[in-house]
């Protein structure tokens, strides 16, 4: 007899589609089951009978809307269904807290047992190709899954290293170095019909011992260099959009990645202290042809203010190497990510080791606000964004979100002189820090660290005057002062 299976996604915001509850739809019909996907609160269900009820979850910042979404369907929809299963990423990393918060045992880990979820039989979820059909169910004017032009599966899973940051070490604790993906392609193209791109999430493919069998797998499904989709001949394109591993590059690999077409090539820039290989791998590719690239700048973990503009800078730097090198245009964009703790329940509260503070991070954020994400490879926009060098960088960083926000004059691009660029009160506030001594200087970033206004106010009162006191000042007037120089 067929049974009535219930998938549901909280409202979180995300640009992914639900590849677990896809690949759970998938095996349901496979046995002939009903499916219904919700997106959120839907009381059209709420009180309806199912056999079984999923709700996936996604990173641990989301708690908030995960648990009111678990409680919402739980004192009426869970004590009518057969059985019901919570899963995902942040079921995985807390699956106590979880428990003690809704009563439910969330399922750890990836569908690899049938036994996570009382199967009665022996197919492994995980290995199943996604279901695409059951996103029409929740899409509509307002809200579209992206990436669904694309066929979205692994190659491996898991990672061999055990990075403190990472979660994956606990998602997906064992290392497989082979997936075979030409199943998975077939199978969407069937259902779905054929996708123009292929999104591969591994975590680390070039540690595969059957890397060459991976790239064979790619191409005998239409990804090689230089393929077409289509009656409008769309390119075709290959995303490893967890990242490649620049310390598994080698010559030998490179050539065979040169053979596919992908766009973007990501590498992971955790740490200075990967400068070398990091360098070492990105001309590789530059080497072999690839245009387009961009590499995750982990910052707030263990790095400090410095090494983190030192690794933007190295960007920008390489861009340039390339642009006026042998004919092969290599573009770096570069893709900061704060790091948040693994059991962290909001998502900006972390303010690392010490070298980072509450100012630090917020001024980042606003240059990073104004740029909409990735760090543009022309060296002038860096240098007017980020500083000249570190001690710039940190002093901009430091000033009030507004200056920050409005530092440049009209058609600032006008002016070859860096100092002509600049609003009067930035160019300011920027002489005024420079002539603070060592001490000052101290005193000032303890009193702005916490980013807190009413702080800044009490110790402007309590300040004599005096340099510090000038500064502690642009920040309670901040409004005034650029908008004073708006009208002008």
């Amino acid at each position: 007899m067929s049974k009535r299976i219930l998938l549901v996604e909280p409202a979180y915001k995300t640009r992914y589609p639900p590849l677990g509850l896809m690949k759970i739809s998938t095996y349901h019909k496979m046995k002939g089951d009903e499916v219904v996907f919700a997106k959120g609160y839907n009381n059209d269900i709420q009180y309806q009978y199912w056999d079984r009820v999923y709700i996936s979850t996604l990173f641990t910042w989301t708690w908030e809307e995960t648990i009111r979404t678990i409680k919402f369907y739980y004192a009426t929809l869970f004590n009518f269904a057969g059985k019901c299963f919570v899963g995902g990423i942040l079921a995985s990393l807390m699956p106590d807290e979880l428990f003690n918060e809704t009563g439910v045992q969330p399922v750890v880990g990836l569908l690899d047992d049938p036994r996570k979820i009382e199967q009665d039989d022996d197919i492994i979820i995980d290995r199943l190709a996604p279901d695409y059909t059951i996103l029409k169910q929740v899409e509509n004017d307002n809200f579209r899954y992206s990436y669904t032009d694309a066929y979205l599966g692994y190659a491996t899973r898991g990672c061999v290293w055990r990075c403190e940051f990472c979660a994956v070490g606990t998602l997906e604790p064992r290392y497989i170095p082979y997936i075979d993906i030409k199943d998975m392609v077939k199978q969407i193209v069937t259902e779905s019909g054929e996708k123009q791109n292929l999104i591969l999430m591994d975590n680390n493919v070039l540690a595969s011992t059957k890397f060459d069998q991976i790239i064979d797998d790619i191409k005998s499904v239409g990804f090689v260099k230089g393929a077409m989709f289509g009656p409008t001949r769309r390119k075709r394109r290959v995303d490893f959009n967890q990242g490649l591993d620049a310390r598994f590059l080698t010559e030998e690999k490179m050539q065979r990645l040169s053979e596919i077409p992908i766009e973007p090539m990501r590498f992971a820039f955790d740490s200075i202290e990967y400068k070398d290989i990091y360098i070492k791998a990105v001309r590789l590719a530059h080497k072999y042809g690839q245009k387009e690239m961009s590499n995750y700048i982990l910052y707030n973990f263990k790095d400090t203010p410095e090494d983190f503009y030192e690794r933007l800078r190295l960007n920008v730097d390489l861009n340039n190497e390339f642009i006026n090198g042998d004919g092969v245009n290599t573009t770096i964009y570069s893709f900061p990510m704060r790091f948040i703790p693994l059991d962290a329940k909001k998502r900006n509260v972390y303010t690392g080791n010490g070298s980072w503070n509450r100012r630090y991070l917020r001024g980042l954020q606003v240059i990073l606000n104004v740029m909409k994400g990735p760090v543009m490879p022309g060296s002038e926009f860096f240098l007017q964004a980020f500083g000249r060098n570190t001690e710039e960088f940190k002093t901009i960083l430091l000033m009030p979100d507004e200056f920050i926000r409005n530092r440049l004059v009209c058609n600032w691009r006008t002016y070859s002189d860096y100092e002509s660029r600049l609003m009067p009160y930035v160019k300011e506030w920027m002489h005024t820090y420079s002539e603070l001594s060592n001490q000052e200087k101290h005193h000032l970033i303890m009193i702005l660290g916490a980013n807190n206004k009413e702080a800044i106010r009490q110790n402007y009162e309590s300040t004599s005057k005096g340099n510090v006191k000038r500064l502690l000042e642009s920040y309670l007037e901040e409004d005034e002062i650029v908008s004073k120089y708006k009208h002008t």
